[in-house]
């Protein structure tokens, strides 16, 4: 052996010890087993590190949350498994997930990696001759795995046994619910009543550690289940949405939850995944983006606004005359609303969005910006720039009418839920006309517009001068409350 391939050797063996890393040992079982090269994302330290910690006797009860598409069942399932078996031949794993045919091909998958010669050269796991299902088979020392859909029946097995001296197998649990079957509330009952009925009474002592991993699906799926209390137990969550927002707060109505923290930076989660333009294509659907790439699901049926009726223009008709709206941010960090200044123009069939600018702007620059458009549009029949006289509205309303431009303040008197009441009507009946195709606007517009109930699940930065223009150019309530200074 040459001193290169012995050095080799040596780190692949202190690697592979049962003392060793989970992502080490991915990274050097998942070429051999799989003949591609591992491609591995940030993200994968971070879990990693956490299922070390249930191995290692730290956690016993883990959510981990996380896209679609993003190696979980690999981390989670077949080389947690292995590994397990790594440390101990003798330890009995019951894996579950939404399918039975998901649940064998996994649990073949973690048989074939056992299989391995370079596996058994480091660790021999032998499986018994009588094992030739897929989704139950035993190690010839005592260890094994059964393998079932979240919704059916387990009997016979219980994950780990009587020694707490030792890591001795764990329940796996890997999305329970498919995406098809999130919006019937039967079918998440059942697989929630699991969470008490049936998956603790598989334990062979309260000490074996349960494993969630999951995409988001419904506020009240099996994840939403148990970090609002559906088990009466404490759960540690990893939490890890397609972006990463350090600023954002870690949700009050996850009482049961124990936030772990990543220590990830801001932005993508796995550029090589998703990267800043293919996120913001993916926010087209703005329900499967808050849910399963954010895991923030929103209620689908708390929205405000029947998204049938706003129509979408390609072309404007004649526009009879126009009004600017601007709702400004009163700061400009990452989980702060935008500042958005709209151009809508008042038209026989209703309103029209004809500009927009979006962006984050300290106080200068947002002056520059609101002159800047007002400069562009002011050759039109504009009939005011109305601003919302609030924080940093309020600045914005005193240095723009010092440069001559006609602002009209409008106060904020009334909740953001009750706003959106009074627009959903002129949006049901059609009268509300949105750009089909503007860069920049359209995708996030109709995003936002989808997620919004009023009741400050996501931004509502684009929504709110919207609903000032229904208000203003149709509904003329801004006029009849005095808002005209």
């Amino acid at each position: 052996m040459s001193l290169l391939a012995g050095v080799v050797a040596h780190r692949k063996r202190a690697a592979l010890a049962p003392e060793g890393k989970l992502l080490d040992f991915t990274r050097w079982y998942f070429p051999e087993r799989e003949g591609m090269d591992f491609i591995e994302g940030p993200h994968h330290r971070v879990i990693g590190e956490t299922l070390d910690r249930v191995l290692a006797g730290e956690i016993t009860r883990l959510i981990i949350t996380l896209p679609p598409g993003y190696t979980k069942t690999e981390a989670a399932v077949v080389n947690f498994i292995a590994k397990g078996f790594h440390i101990n031949p003798k330890a009995r794993f019951i894996h579950a997930t939404f399918s039975d045919d998901l649940a064998r091909e996994n649990s073949d998958k973690v048989k074939s990696l056992i299989a391995l010669e370079s596996y058994q050269s480091i660790k021999e796991v032998g499986i018994r001759h009588d094992s030739s299902a897929k989704d139950r088979w035993k190690t010839t020392e005592g260890g094994g795995v059964l393998a079932k859909a979240a919704g059916g029946p387990i009997t016979g097995f219980r994950a780990g046994y009587m020694d707490r001296t030792i890591f001795t197998g764990a329940l796996v649990i890997d999305d329970p619910l498919k995406p098809d079957d999130a919006f019937s509330p039967a079918k998440r009952k059942t697989v929630n009543q699991r969470a008490t009925n049936t998956f603790r009474s598989r334990l062979a002592h309260e000490r074996v550690p349960i494993i969630v991993i999951m995409q988001r699906l419904h506020a009240d799926d099996f994840a939403g289940h148990l970090l609002t209390g559906g088990s009466g137990e404490k759960w540690h969550h990893l939490n890890l949405p397609v972006v990463i927002n350090n600023s954002d707060d870690y949700p009050v109505e996850w009482t049961y939850g124990i936030p772990i923290e990543h220590n990830l930076p801001d932005g993508p989660l796995w550029k090589e995944k998703h990267n800043e333009r293919e996120i913001e294509v993916l926010k087209a659907d703005a329900y499967t983006f808050a849910s399963q790439y954010m895991q923030r699901p929103v209620s689908i049926e708390g929205a405000l606004f029947d998204m049938d009726g706003f129509k979408w223009w390609h072309e404007l008709p004649p526009i009879e005359w126009y009004s600017i709206y601007a709702d400004t941010a009163q700061k400009t960090a990452e989980r702060n609303d935008f500042s958005v200044i709209q151009l809508w123009g008042k038209a026989e069939t209703g309103i029209y969005l004809v500009d927009q600018v979006r962006g984050k702007w300290e106080a200068p620059q947002l002056d520059d910006m609101a002159l800047a458009f007002w400069a562009k549009h002011k050759g039109k029949h504009v009939r005011g720039f109305n601003v919302e006289d609030k924080a940093s509205g309020t600045g914005l309303i005193q240095s723009l009418r010092k440069k001559g431009v006609p602002v009209i303040g409008i106060p904020r008197d009334r909740d953001k839920y009750t706003r959106g009441l009074d627009a959903a009507p002129w949006i049901a009946t059609g009268m509300v006309h949105l750009p089909a195709d503007m860069d920049g606007v359209t995708v996030p517009l109709r995003a936002e517009l989808q997620m919004f109930d009023g009741l400050g699940t996501g931004h509502d930065d684009q929504v709110d001068p919207l609903m000032d223009a229904i208000a203003d150019m149709l509904a003329e309530t801004n006029a009849k409350a005095g808002w005209f200074l």
